[in-house]
Parts: structure tokens; C-alpha cells; sequence
């Protein structure tokens, strides 16, 4: 998988982000302070070992079981508009971000947040692998997340479903900005060997 690519989706994200004044970030590296979804880069990665996006039913929920509660399906749709679809949300989504299960997005939050949420699904398909993400809730401005973000194939081989896990704290998101930054200029972006 391409990290050229990963990293362009990323500073299109960012670029996005700084204009749309979104308090969230995109991070190519997979550098998680949340231990927890290693698991989940390295399953994707072995089954992405087949030279193509890995397939839903290729991702082995068992060995997920410490991170079922906070992974989220998406789906997109494309029916002259691209939409997004939450197939399925875990417990620890659903209680920071409200279940939003079965709903499309751009139904289930405010007009101002589509562009944000839209913009974020998209980078995995950009990407063509898993991305970081990290942001402040919008609904609770008091909690940051961490996020990963990982396309894969549908069963019928479409590329249309983003796996996501989150990690959910009371953090400012002004000390959490300040912490990427020092982290970004650390991390080099050509460090990201796992792809």
C-alpha cells in the first residue's frame, strides 16, 4: 500500500481542516497513543498482504474483542452524491457521539459538521490504507478522540466500507494541537515502515 498517498490524503485533510477551521488533524504515520489499535493496523495490514484492500469478512473480529465497543462500519454510498452510512457503532461511540447506527450522515449531524465528517471518511479511500486521526467532538467539545481509519472491501470486492475505532478523553484541544505539533516535527513522515 502507498504511503505517498497516505500522506497526501493527509495534508489535504489538514489543509481542509486549518480552512474549515475543523479542530482535527490527520496522521499518516499510525504513531497511536492508544496501544489498543495496533492490533487493528497490524490484522488490516495482514490482510491486506494479498496486494489489494483487505474484505470485511477478512478482518477477524475475535482478536478485536478488546476494541469491539469502539469501532464504528461506515459505508459509502454513491448514487450521484457520495454519502456516508453508519453500519454499525459500538457502545463507546454511541455514548460520546450519540448511536448514529443505520443513519446517514449528513442526516444525523448538523449541516455544519457534514463537510468535516465527509472529508474524513474520504481520506481512508485516498489514503488506500489505515490513517490516524485525531479531533475534538464537536457535539462535546471536552473530549478529544483518537482515531483509526482503515478502507475495505465490501463482499461484493467494492471498495465502499471504512473500518474506524476510537479512543475518547477529556483533553483541551488546544494542549492536544500543541502535542501534534511537537510529535509531527519528531515523527517523520517517512519513518511510516509498516506500509
Amino acid at each position: 500500500m502507498n504511503s505517498a498517498c497516505a500522506v497526501h490524503a493527509s495534508k489535504a485533510f489538514n489543509s481542509a481542516a486549518k480552512v474549515g477551521g475543523w479542530a482535527s488533524l490527520c496522521d499518516p504515520t499510525l504513531s497511536f497513543h492508544y496501544p489498543e489499535f495496533d492490533p487493528l493496523v497490524e490484522i488490516w495490514r495482514q490482510a491486506a498482504a494479498k496486494g489489494r484492500l483487505p474484505m470485511r469478512r477478512e478482518i477477524d473480529l475475535k482478536k478485536l474483542k478488546h476494541v469491539l465497543r469502539a469501532m464504528a462500519l461506515y459505508e459509502r454510498v454513491v448514487n450521484g452524491t457520495i454519502r456516508y452510512r453508519v453500519r454499525l457503532m459500538g457502545t463507546a461511540f454511541a455514548e460520546a457521539m450519540g448511536d448514529l447506527s443505520g443513519r446517514f450522515i449528513d442526516e444525523a449531524v448538523a449541516p455544519e459538521q457534514v463537510a468535516r465528517w465527509k472529508a474524513a471518511l474520504d481520506v481512508a479511500f485516498a489514503a488506500g490504507r489505515p490513517v490516524r486521526f485525531v479531533g475534538q467532538l464537536i457535539s462535546r467539545d471536552y473530549l478529544v478522540a483518537e482515531y483509526f481509519e482503515a478502507p475495505l472491501l465490501s463482499d461484493d470486492g467494492m471498495p465502499n466500507l471504512v473500518l474506524a475505532a476510537g479512543h475518547f478523553m477529556p483533553r483541551r484541544w488546544a494542549e492536544v494541537a500543541q502535542e501534534e505539533e511537537r510529535r509531527a516535527s519528531c515523527n517523520s513522515i517517512d519513518s511510516m515502515e509498516r506500509f
